[in-house]
Formats: structure tokens, sequence, C-alpha cells
């Protein structure tokens, strides 16, 4: 069986060697794979996209292509994929090739993993913006994760089965239950720490680089303050309150984010840049803990 390597601008294929998919084709489908600037697939670009296609008879296509997303990429999302602005400086943007990618994807069904929530509506999203029409409707999505879950349930039920085996007699006690599934747990996973606080932190490990203790805002390598969840998730706080500062006074009006994290804000609203700081000798000065334990030291230009 013959795997062709190209990219979408329609170099030259190299010649791999693939084999068969278990998988009964009556036609093309498409395996995904996309990195981009962000989580959210209303707003995010894509940056690299993968596609392996397989025709019903084995026949396999591999494409990548990286492209400009005609924006800066996050120091956050290059800390989760690798790809800086210079990977992609002098590449196409996906307007480009938009509608060469809907051709090759024109009556194919679509596979991958995690597909169904992320890259699928990126995907929508990038050809809406591009003004190019598709199929992708029309297209059968089988989700690998989503299968991965159906088959192996992650609910008390299943947790039940696995660690103490059977099914929670209808006339056990939540509690009780718990505690023999904690138990079994504990019998099978014996690299656990046997106490507590030791296992408390495995569940919830501390992150060195977090301002806030729930993480809502870390520092990035190059010591300026990023925003960790949300549709601006990966992005720099001073940027945000440039760009998006109606999202920021929303954080800091809320009452269902600590006070480090509505400080931060608070300070970048107000044109405030929050830098992590350095002792001398370039490793990172921790500050002293606030009064939750966690450290925030942020130098104030």
């Amino acid at each position: 069986m013959i795997l062709y390597y190209t990219a979408f601008n329609g170099s030259r294929p190299t010649r791999l060697v693939g084999g068969l998919v278990r998988l009964n084709l009556k036609r093309p489908i498409v395996f995904l794979d996309v990195q981009s600037t962000g989580l959210d697939p209303k707003t995010a670009r894509i940056v690299r996209l993968s596609t392996l296609k397989v025709d019903p008879d084995g026949t396999r296509a591999n494409r990548r292509e990286l492209i400009d997303p005609e924006s800066p990429i996050p120091p956050g999302a290059t800390a989760v994929h690798g790809i800086t602005d210079d990977d992609i400086k002098g590449r196409p943007p996906f307007r480009s090739f938009a509608g060469s990618l809907a051709g090759y994807l024109h009556g194919c069904d679509l596979a991958g993993f995690g597909i169904e929530r992320f890259a699928v509506p990126l995907l929508r999203a990038e050809f809406a913006r591009a003004g190019i029409e598709t199929t992708l409707e029309g297209a059968a999505v089988i989700d690998a994760m989503s299968l991965f879950h159906k088959q192996e349930p992650r609910d008390f039920t299943a947790a039940y089965r696995r660690f103490v085996g059977g099914i929670p007699p209808d006339d056990l006690d939540a509690a009780e239950a718990s505690l023999r599934v904690l138990e079994g747990q504990l019998d099978q996973y014996q690299d656990l720490s046997d106490d507590v606080e030791g296992l408390a932190g495995f569940i919830h490990p501390h992150d060195p680089d977090a301002i806030d203790s729930d993480s809502r805002l870390v520092w990035a390598p190059d010591g300026n303050a990023l925003i960790n969840f949300g549709r601006h998730r990966g992005e720099r706080l001073s940027r945000v309150a440039e760009e998006a500062p109606d999202y920021l006074e929303w954080i800091a009006s809320n009452d269902d984010f600590s006070d480090p994290v509505r400080s931060a804000v608070g300070s970048a609203l107000r044109g405030e840049t929050l830098i992590r700081a350095l002792d001398p000798a370039g490793s990172e000065d921790r500050g002293e803990p606030d009064e939750n334990g966690t450290l925030i030291n942020p130098t104030v230009n």
C-alpha cells in the first residue's frame, strides 16, 4: 500500500509506506488534526493543518500545511504546540487555499480525536471567514475520543465496577460506596501517596507558573501575565486589556473570581503591565505568598 505526502500548495508528493484501516469505507474518510492560536473555535485561527485521506481502496494521502493566522500567535498557544510567529512567516493564509481544501474534503467523511468539539467547528469557521461554502455538514464524523468515552465511561458505576467489582447494591450508602472505590484505587495504584495531603497534592498539583490559586492567570516564559481560561486563553493580559477591555471589566466585577485575579485585571485595565520579577541571577523571584498561599510578585511597568 502507498501513502502520499504533500502540502496543500500542490508540492510534489513523497512516497511512503502505509497499511489498511480496519474500517468498511464506502467513500473516502479524512483524519484531521489542527493546531491553532486559541481554544475557542469561533475566534481561533489555524496555524497547522494535517490531514490523512484514506480511500475505499486503501490508498492514503497525507497533507500538512503551516498556515499564517494573520495575527500574532499567543505565547500560551506556542507553549502547547511549539509553533512561533517566525515559523509561519511567508506561509499562506487559510483563505489562499480554502477553495482547494474544500474540494479535497468534498464527498469525504471525517475522523480524528476530539474533532467534534474543536477541529470541525474551527474548520467551518475558517471556511466561513474565507467565503467558502463546504459540504462538511453532510459528512459523517467519527470522533475517536467520543468513541473511547462511550466504550469506557468515567462515571461512578464504572468506577465501582473497576475498583470494587460488580454493581453497587441498591441499599449501599453512597458514602460507603465512595470509601470502597477509594480503597480500591489505592490498592490498584501502588505508587500513590499514602497520606491525605500528598494525595490531594497529586490530584491538584501546584502550578509554579500560576498567578492565582485557581490558575486563571499564569506567567508566560517571557515573564508576561497570560489569561488561562475562556475565549482569550493563552493571550497576554495586557493585550486583552487593549483589545477587549469589556471582558476584563466583567472579570473585575465578578465575585466568582479570586481577589488576586481581580487585582491583576484591575492593574491591566489601568494600563499597567504585569511582569514576573527575576532576581539578579536570572531565576524567578517567587515573592511572598498572599493570604491564600498564592505566590504573587509582579513588577508593574
